[in-house]
């Protein structure tokens, strides 16, 4: 066992996750392997034992250590052996560091401004990816000559809100998208700006099979793979899992931007700070980072191995002005305001509802919260 670790017969690390996909249980796997070898047993935190560790995006670890959460412990003294502050670059970095010290252990990072296309449908048409919103319609007309309602998406609040922030980007630009969406601006909020991103949802609502919203992710990518429908909105966690059938692109108009979701285990206080420590050191190697991003479809954490896993990705995370926060992933705003967001643009996506409308009450929601 390592000599580092706690002298016992068996120590153990308790996840409580919500990772459920293919991707997601074969990285859980990649974790337990690795661990594994470093004499801890890795397991799923069952409702009557207590987590050493959460799953948590970004913005939840924050508001949980803002609020003065007690069970979350300080790894400060393990980012400083570990020299995190050189090795993880500044977006990520922000969501680990405050005045009471360091939280978390990176995972990876990522990509949620992706679409996975039919290939075939695409090939009938040109194969060609469009380059903005525009072409984007003008592609869904053509895809719809081959499958009626070509865009598949389901009526869950996050799933339509990857096709929101997309959007935001796509339709008015990076520096609206940091006013709407980062800053939270209320008058970018009540723009006609914000009201166009809205309106483009609804050109995109013709192309959708209502029926069919009930539907989760997996099971609207599946549609895509078997040319029931030719394209879907999706992070790039698809990678790991999408078959010969299915193209990647960024979403048309926002190619030269990266929307960023970056994954954490977050240690709590119960967990022996020797195991933690080993934990820590375990998931956050060279080695060990490549290989999970591979099996996540997501770039690892550490900027020194990014160009070793993907050219073009590590070129955009390297420019900081291409790297935005992802609302529907707790990147960007309080896990609270985030949900609030959400089930407003859900809302008025799935019944058609006036942007105007949705525009003033996502500014007025911002408004009350800082009131």
């Amino acid at each position: 066992m390592n000599p580092s670790m706690p002298d016992a017969a068996h120590v153990h690390w308790r996840l409580d996750h919500r990772w459920s996909s293919v991707s997601d249980r074969a990285a859980l796997s990649l974790c337990r392997e690795t661990l594994h070898e470093a004499g801890i047993d890795f397991l799923d935190a069952l409702p009557q034992c207590s987590p050493d560790a959460v799953k948590m995006h970004g913005m939840e670890m924050v508001d949980a250590v803002a609020a003065g959460y007690p069970l979350i412990a300080d790894v400060t003294e393990i980012a400083h052996a570990q020299q995190w502050a050189q090795r993880l670059p500044a977006f990520v970095r922000c969501f680990m560091a405050s005045p009471s010290g360091w939280h978390g252990i990176p995972l990876g990072i990522h990509r949620a401004n992706m679409a996975w296309v039919n290939k075939a449908v695409a090939q009938r048409i040109d194969g060609v990816p469009p380059s903005d919103f525009f072409g984007l319609v003008a592609w869904l007309h053509q895809a719809a000559k081959q499958v009626p309602l070509p865009l598949a998406v389901g009526g869950e609040p996050w799933q339509i809100g990857v096709l929101f922030e997309s959007l935001t980007l796509a339709v008015a630009g990076p520096d609206f998208y940091h006013r709407a969406l980062v800053q939270w601006e209320p008058q970018a909020l009540s723009s006609p700006e914000m009201v166009r991103v809205l309106d483009s949802m609804l050109v995109l609502r013709e192309f959708v099979d209502g029926d069919l919203l009930t539907l989760g992710w997996a099971d609207q990518l599946a549609r895509v793979q078997r040319a029931e429908a030719a394209i879907q909105v999706m992070g790039d966690w698809v990678q790991a899992s999408h078959s010969q059938d299915i193209l990647p692109w960024a979403v048309p108009g926002t190619d030269r931007y990266f929307v960023s979701v970056v994954d954490f285990f977050v240690p709590l206080k119960q967990s022996a700070a020797g195991v933690t420590s080993a934990v820590a050191k375990a998931l956050t190697q060279a080695d060990f980072q490549r290989a999970f991003a591979a099996t996540k479809g997501c770039m690892p954490a550490l900027h020194e191995v990014w160009e070793s896993v993907d050219m073009q990705r590590a070129s955009l995370l390297g420019d900081p002005t291409q790297v935005l926060p992802s609302l529907t992933f707790d990147q960007s705003c309080s896990v609270v305001h985030q949900g609030l967001v959400l089930k407003m643009v859900a809302d008025h996506f799935i019944h058609r509802k006036s942007s105007r409308v949705c525009s003033q009450s996502l500014a007025d929601l911002k408004e009350k919260r800082t009131a």
